[in-house]
């Protein structure tokens, strides 16, 4: 039996192997479509000048495309260690943890344009891994770094069903008040990003953290989030949508909850009738 189990880690470890590597293989080959990077400043400060360059590589070829792809990397040295590819929203790398002895690791993936860009709860898994110090996402608006250095698995049900309320909630509250399609994606991403983002900071945990960084490009360097979002929107409208939310939290009550649950199972009332005496 003993001999059997040993048989079968190693005929699963040179599988992963393959695939790995046949995966790495596939990335090297991408061409690099996209003109957006991230500045060394902008990267926790023990990512060394390679990893930088890994970073940047991976968002410039993974900018446009319609699927994700993954890969993890010693973040001092800057060496790819696993490559992995999948469907538009969802990618899986095989691996073993004892892969990774040695190495300061770090992984990155990309969302494409239809996906939010900030972190989803599958990113949460990050929290079972103690192998594993930090999480980037290119996401197609803004660039985000999930660090959590350390153990923390009594937090990832916690924190999958948060970051699902507040999608959830999020697009409910922008479909409410907004007619266009477009400025409602665009501030569906805005707002589930920044309440994702105080959900993860208000912990106040030392080693876990959510931040979002702004992408610069071949021909500018834009550094505030309210240009970068809003270059990207060009309806007056969503311009001025998205100053005004600026000006105030994002506070969904029960009774725009309850509304867009009604309109949603095609139940017709008006606004104001919800809770009417």
């Amino acid at each position: 039996m003993k001999t059997k189990n040993i048989i079968l880690c190693i005929i699963f470890l040179v599988v992963s192997m393959l695939n790995s590597d046949k995966a790495c293989k596939k990335y090297d080959n991408l061409e690099i479509n996209g003109i957006f990077s991230v500045k060394k400043d902008d990267l926790p400060q023990d990512f060394s000048e390679n990893a930088l360059k890994i970073v940047n590589e991976f968002i410039q070829k993974t900018q446009n495309l319609d699927k994700e792809w993954a890969i993890y990397f010693d973040y001092k040295t800057g060496e790819i260690l696993k490559c992995g590819h999948g469907e538009e929203n969802n990618v899986k790398i095989t691996f073993r943890e004892d892969d990774f002895d040695g190495h300061n690791v770090a992984s990155i993936h990309n969302h494409p344009k239809e996906l939010l860009s900030a972190p989803s709860h599958k990113n949460f898994r990050i929290f079972e891994r103690k192998f594993e110090d930090y999480e980037l996402i290119a996401g197609f608006e803004h660039f985000w770094i999930l660090k959590a250095k350390g153990l923390y698995e009594n937090l990832v049900d916690e924190a999958n069903s948060t970051s699902e309320i507040i999608a959830l909630t999020s697009l409910m509250s922008c479909t409410l008040k907004y007619n266009d399609d477009d400025i409602i994606n665009q501030m569906h991403n805005v707002i589930y990003g920044k309440e994702l983002s105080k959900y993860i900071n208000n912990k106040n945990i030392n080693d876990i953290q959510l931040l979002q960084k702004e992408y610069t490009t071949m021909d500018s360097d834009l550094k505030t989030a309210e240009f970068s979002c809003l270059k990207r929107i060009s309806s007056p409208d969503a311009i001025r949508l998205a100053r005004e939310y600026e000006k105030c939290p994002f506070t969904p009550t029960a009774k725009e909850i309850l509304y867009n649950y009604y309109q949603s199972i095609g139940v017709e009332i008006e606004f104001d009738e919800i809770f009417a005496d």
